[in-house]
């Protein structure tokens, strides 16, 4: 099996950034944030040019185009907390304006993974049964973790009503974009070939592991994670959640635009 060039590029990004981040972190830490938000809006330009390669008028490039909306919204969030956090002496407290970006983005994501899938018209009854009933079991099990750690063991009834509404906001956003790029996956694993079943892969794998980089946040709070290892490596999980659907999308991109280039010389060689 061949390798793209992309994945390798891709590989050496995130090796390059955990090597760096782990074995040094007094180089890497107080820049970690700056990291989050060059990615987050590599993953929203990457989005912008792989649904203008379909265009608006296409039921995946409308799909894009909405989840594209969801990282310019992260985009934004990180933004305000990598201000914030050289502005405000002690640093940015949650939850804060960026929370309501991060969480914006979520309608964003459901919308354009939602409209992915079923716009392709793939009945569920059609594709393969092994895989519709692991991602049932998957879908429950994820369900049942989040219930418990998010609603029971990160809810603290000292704290503000806002700090566990944001919390468990995380969660369950986490949770539905998971369940729905699963469903994804399957749809897409039966329409036209599984050309777009890497895309909706890695989306799914991106929101695991912001999921669960959100519930060990949520559990365990910002100083905890800040001294104890290995939790003071979760930034590298959100920043996963940035590189994984960029990748996919990076990849698509590349996969339409040969396409239509081959349509094109076809085209030519006609006349």
């Amino acid at each position: 099996m061949k390798i793209k060039p992309i994945t390798i590029i891709f590989l050496v990004i995130s090796l390059v950034v955990s090597a760096i981040y782990i074995f040094s972190p007094s180089v890497l830490g107080p820049q970690i944030q700056s990291l989050s938000f060059i990615f987050s809006v590599a993953a929203a330009l990457i989005g912008l040019y792989t649904s203008r390669a379909y265009g608006s008028k296409s039921a995946i490039g409308r799909a894009l185009i909405l989840i594209t909306a969801g990282f310019v919204c992260w985009a934004v969030a990180e933004a305000i907390w990598y201000i914030s956090n050289r502005l405000i002496e002690g640093g940015i407290t949650s939850p804060s304006l960026a929370d309501v970006f991060f969480l914006l983005a979520y309608p964003f994501f459901g919308a354009g993974i939602y409209h992915g899938f079923v716009v392709a018209r793939v009945k569920l009854n059609t594709v393969n049964k092994s895989l519709l009933y692991t991602v049932l079991l998957t879908s429950l099990v994820l369900t049942g973790l989040v219930v418990y750690f998010i609603l029971f063991k990160a809810y603290e009834s000292t704290a503000e009503p806002i700090a566990n509404i944001v919390n468990i906001g995380y969660g369950l956003g986490d949770l539905v974009m998971i369940i729905l790029s699963l469903l994804a996956i399957l749809v897409a694993s039966e329409y036209k070939g599984g050309k777009l079943a890497l895309l909706w892969g890695v989306m799914a794998l991106g929101f695991l592991l912001v999921l669960v980089a959100d519930i060990v946040y949520a559990i365990y709070g910002e100083q905890f994670l800040n001294d104890i290892k290995p939790y003071t490596y979760i930034d590298l999980l959100w920043i996963a959640g940035y590189l994984l659907p960029a990748y996919g999308m990076i990849d698509n991109y590349l996969h339409i635009s040969e396409v239509q280039n081959k349509i094109k010389l076809k085209l030519q060689q006609r006349i």
